[in-house]
């Protein structure tokens, strides 16, 4: 074989195994290429599905984290919604609270303008109360000096008491204090007195004296539609003498008054109106003195004018105070006026019993305060107060003469008065 064909075969046999060689090659890039993008794509599908795990877990907790945002803005706009709600309401009520200021401001205004008209003309009427009261003194004195130039030496002594009654309803800050003064006036002018207030239909017992253990007793109440002759008296507000008339009951609910003998029953009125009654007779000897009837009226008058100066004092908004003893220096022909005192032993053991009971009460009162008024609302002041009364009671019978008539009865009052304010039954022990 030549050389050329050896060659030519060699060469082609040499590129036929090139060539396997080749292929061989190629089979396995090609294997291992498709083994790697295998791998590859198994790697890059988990990788994918990692990322896209992980994007879901995100956007899963994005979507709380959304929804939570939402829910804490829909509570903010409901906060602000109620907010903006109450504040309207607010703002409506300040209106309304505004306008109702206005109202109360120009109501008040007009109140305080009605009450200063009515302080003014309180004040007018107190001022012309005065002028009446002082009228009326320059009456009663008139009436004084007649009585003392009608009257003996017993007289002159009356006269100097009632005028001592008459000082003394009008040094009296109290409504209290004048019928204290008139009921005190009252008792060395005639034998048997009493002065009856009136609320209503009922008239209540402040003070008597002279008259029998058995009648009325003090703070006793009278209805008035029971007493024709009390009502009467009320109604008319005019004086009146009471004959008397046997087997015909009490005078005015108070005690009988026989056949020939006269009292007499004068109103104390406040602006017409009968606030309180002055009674007066003879007693049980039926002896007068000469002008009792006279006395009486006045007294009972002056104690009207009186009540009628305080009362509209004080609805002026003034109240009378005690005047300070002043010395005032006076020219030579000028001496004031001193009231004489009375040689009346027995007047004066009776105004000293009357200050130990006043005392030894009031001093019941203010150490136990709390109960009495406790005991005025339940009706049990009597069981309350029973030991401190009796202690009390004990006390003024050994500072009091047991000679001095009514000594008792003193104390009894004083108690009624100060204690249960003038009402018995709050006195009661029994069941």
């Amino acid at each position: 074989m030549p050389f050329e064909t050896r060659i030519t075969e060699a060469a082609q046999s040499a590129v036929r195994r090139l060539d396997e060689a080749l292929r061989t090659r190629l089979a396995t890039l090609e294997d291992e290429l498709r083994a790697a993008a295998s791998e590859a794509a198994t790697e890059a599908t988990a990788s994918h599905a990692e990322a896209i795990a992980a994007l879901d877990t995100q956007l899963t907790t994005l979507k709380d984290e959304l929804a939570s945002r939402a829910a804490e803005l829909s509570s903010l706009k409901s906060e602000l919604d109620v907010r903006d709600q109450r504040f309207l309401e607010i703002e409506e009520q300040r209106a309304q609270d505004r306008e109702s200021q206005a109202l109360a401001v120009t109501q008040l205004r007009q109140e305080a303008d009605a009450a200063l008209g009515e302080a003014e003309r309180a004040l007018a009427e107190a001022v012309r109360q005065a002028q009446l009261h002082d009228d009326q003194r320059e009456q009663h004195r008139a009436a004084l000096a007649e009585v003392t130039a009608a009257s003996d030496g017993g007289g002159a002594e009356r006269v100097q008491k009632l005028a001592s009654a008459v000082s003394a309803m009008d040094q009296a800050t109290t409504l209290s204090e004048v019928l204290d003064a008139l009921s005190d006036g009252l008792l060395p002018q005639v034998p048997r007195s009493a002065v009856l207030v009136f609320q209503q239909d009922r008239a209540r017992i402040w003070r008597r004296s002279g008259f029998p253990a058995d009648a009325p007793g003090l703070g006793t109440e009278l209805h008035l539609p029971d007493y024709v002759d009390l009502k009467a008296i009320v109604d008319s507000a005019a004086p009146a003498i009471v004959d008397g008339q046997d087997d015909a009951g009490p005078v005015l609910g108070l005690a009988a008054l026989p056949s020939g003998r006269q009292g007499l029953a004068v109103p104390v009125a406040i602006g017409g109106q009968s606030a309180a009654l002055v009674y007066a007779d003879g007693g049980d000897d039926g002896v007068l003195p000469a002008g009792w009837a006279d006395v009486v009226e006045v007294l009972a008058r002056h104690a009207a004018r009186c009540l009628e100066t305080l009362t509209a004092m004080r609805a002026a908004g003034y109240a009378r105070a005690q005047r300070a003893a002043v010395v005032v220096p006076m020219p030579p022909h000028l001496r004031v006026v001193q009231r004489p005192v009375l040689d009346t032993p027995m007047g004066d053991a009776l105004d000293q019993a009357r200050r130990v009971a006043r005392l030894l009460v009031s001093e019941i009162r203010l150490n136990r305060e709390a109960d009495v008024m406790e005991g005025r609302a339940q009706g049990d002041l009597g069981a309350r107060l029973s030991d401190d009364i009796d202690r009390a009671r004990r006390t003024y019978q050994q500072r009091v003469n047991d000679a001095l008539p009514g000594r008792d009865a003193l104390f009894d009052e004083e108690v009624l008065r100060t204690l249960a304010n003038g009402d018995a039954a709050l006195l009661k022990t029994g069941s």
